[in-house]
């Protein structure tokens, strides 16, 4: 069991909820370390008790990072009890585009599949994401149950991928215009991230990077999302998480932005912030009624 505490991206939350862990459950099947989850079920529930999902994907540019430190996530612990999964997916030094989503997809069914085993409530699942891992939730809601995102990965194929909302922080939301928006790093060239993704310079890979793009993938029947973006990001320029957010608002998708004043590439966000995504949880993963709305939220460094 562990007790958590959280301390990531300026938010800070002590939290008294313990939880058992299980870790490296294989939602694919072939051994792949890169396609394990860890699972982290509440010590506290009821004996009948159908526990909310938070599903973390992590960061790192589609190149480094994995499900090890899902401590943004644990901060859900503090109030109220839901089970969080934590996914490690293939990185770009091991598989190119679209295998970061066949395993997210993968892992979604999976959890579907095992809900009753491990008293989860497959209805209320949410998906969390940060970055490169906000890219991914994003194209996740932006294209749920569509056979030719889905991919065939494990033993769940053709089990349901449908959540019930979608948390963005600052994730790539078009990699066809990133180069054009202020960025202040190189999204084009072949060794960028979003070059590694797609396996060559992205002016060259435009259908690519739109098939690859929640922007261009986003349809009516979307889940809700809320997207958290600072106006300052270095990295990923803010006009991404305003676009699909209006894009969102154009198809009638419950869309709520939270946009970071002076806000950086995660950098700022701070309790404001932490209480916008905790009323957008409880409402899509606890079934709370509450009115969100778009909110600009100053940075706290």
């Amino acid at each position: 069991m562990i007790r958590a505490f959280v301390l990531l991206l300026g938010i800070a939350v002590g939290s008294a909820a313990d939880f058992k862990i299980l870790r490296n459950l294989d939602y694919v099947g072939d051994g792949n370390p890169r396609q394990m989850l860890d699972l982290y079920l509440p010590v506290d529930r009821t004996e009948d008790e159908q526990s909310p999902v938070l599903v973390w994907i992590h960061g790192g540019a589609w190149a480094k990072g994995s499900k090890d430190s899902p401590r943004l996530a644990l901060q859900v612990a503090e109030e109220r009890s839901c089970a969080i999964v934590s996914i490690n997916y293939r990185l770009t030094d091991e598989a190119q585009w679209p295998s970061q989503l066949h395993d997210c997809k993968a892992a979604v069914r999976w959890i579907r599949a095992n809900a009753k085993k491990y008293k989860l409530n497959s209805k209320r699942i949410v998906l969390w994401g940060a970055s490169a891992g906000g890219h991914l939730v994003s194209m996740m809601g932006a294209t749920q149950d569509r056979e030719f995102y889905d991919g065939a990965l494990g033993k769940h194929v053709g089990v349901s991928t449908q959540v019930a909302g979608i948390v963005n922080f600052f994730g790539p939301t078009d990699l066809s215009v990133m180069n054009q928006q202020g960025s202040k790093m190189d999204h084009d060239g072949p060794q960028s991230p979003e070059g590694k993704l797609l396996g060559g310079r992205v002016s060259n890979r435009v259908s690519k990077a739109k098939e690859a793009s929640p922007y261009h993938q986003v349809n009516k029947l979307a889940p809700p999302f809320m997207t958290v973006h600072g106006t300052d990001d270095p990295l990923v320029p803010f006009e991404q998480g305003r676009a699909l957010d209006h894009k969102l608002d154009e198809l009638g998708v419950l869309s709520i932005l939270i946009t970071v004043q002076n806000g950086k590439h995660g950098g700022g966000f701070g309790p404001s912030v932490a209480s916008e995504v905790r009323s957008f949880l409880e409402c899509y993963l606890f079934g709370q009624k509450k009115a969100l709305t778009d909110k600009v939220v100053e940075a706290r460094f």
